[in-house]
């Protein structure tokens, strides 16, 4: 029936299934993690015909599923590529089929030195694929993390210098150069607002057998381009030490994103050619005002070194 014609020639830019939630196990050579991804798999269809076969479509994810249960994957972009590979094959109809695969990954994590607790991030894989006239099918594929950190207003920090600046130099009982005052205005730690961030990488990727472009580290990139890590447990000092130290390295989102570019580009991620697409974004729930703040920056590696001077 799905082969007959379809009554009203207009193609389908997309139909199969989405929101299909599985485990997979992730091994690599000195790490292990499960990955809880929500599978969509889609594809196009031409006008002519009236439905696709569905079926073939979630077959081809429980078969793909299955042999990462058997033969674990090392990374997560294999998992979507096996997948849109096949459908392609059984669906030779189609021209276009994208495979999406979210959700969130269990790591085990040591924290402040001390000890080991386990983490949850969000990470995505996407990819692509199109046949052209002769057959030829060319594929992309994207990668990519969420990690929250914390975030320093440094309008906010300034504002309390200047306050407490302002306040010194009128009591009559402290007496204390210019000089100094601004140096202790420089060295204390001020209050400010502060909240949590939630920031996002996705890399493109060209060659899934040559790249070396591991979410972990991708997450490692964004805690980074904080004002500080959060943390599941707080011991007194150690909470003292968090708040001392991020309030040090006020940012606004906009500096995250620059932050999270930069360091991004400074980890020299292995075999990420210039011309592949890069993106940055952070969303700030905001703790004085009813709305968040949101930033984004879209590029390539290659824009991204010559904006940083870094030579290829």
């Amino acid at each position: 029936m799905q082969d007959s014609g379809s009554g009203i020639d207009i193609p389908i830019d997309k139909v199969g299934i989405v929101e299909l939630e599985k485990k997979v196990e992730i091994v690599q050579e000195n790490k292990r993690y499960s990955f809880y991804p929500k599978i969509s798999a889609l594809i196009n269809l031409p006008a002519e015909q009236r439905g696709i076969h569905m079926s073939r479509t979630s077959e081809t994810i429980e078969e793909v599923i299955n042999e990462v249960i058997f033969k674990p994957t090392p990374t997560i972009e294999l998992v979507g590529d096996r997948i849109v590979k096949k459908l392609m094959e059984r669906h030779p109809y189609t021209s276009k089929a994208e495979v999406k695969l979210e959700g969130k990954i269990i790591v085990q994590v040591r924290e402040n030195n001390s000890r080991n607790i386990q983490k949850s991030y969000d990470i995505s894989s996407f990819v692509r694929a199109r046949r052209d006239k002769v057959g030829q099918i060319d594929f992309n594929y994207f990668v990519g993390a969420s990690a929250v950190g914390m975030t320093v207003c440094p309008c906010a920090k300034e504002m309390s210098q200047e306050y407490a600046e302002e306040i010194i130099q009128t009591r009559k009982d402290i007496k204390i150069t210019e000089e100094d005052l601004k140096k202790l205005i420089n060295i204390l730690p001020f209050s400010s607002h502060n909240q949590r961030s939630i920031g996002t990488i996705i890399v493109q990727i060209k060659d899934l057998t040559g790249h070396k472009v591991d979410v972990l580290d991708i997450i490692d990139v964004i805690e980074e381009s904080m004002s500080g890590k959060i943390q599941s447990v707080l011991k007194r000092p150690e909470e003292a030490e968090l708040v001392r130290s991020a309030h040090l390295k006020p940012l606004f989102s906009e500096d995250v994103i620059r932050e999270m570019a930069k360091n991004f580009i400074l980890r020299d991620f292995p075999n990420l050619e210039d011309d592949c697409k890069v993106k940055f974004k952070i969303e700030s729930f905001e703790s004085i005002h009813p709305h968040n703040v949101y930033a984004e920056l879209k590029t390539t590696v290659g824009d991204l070194k010559k904006k940083l001077k870094i030579s290829h």
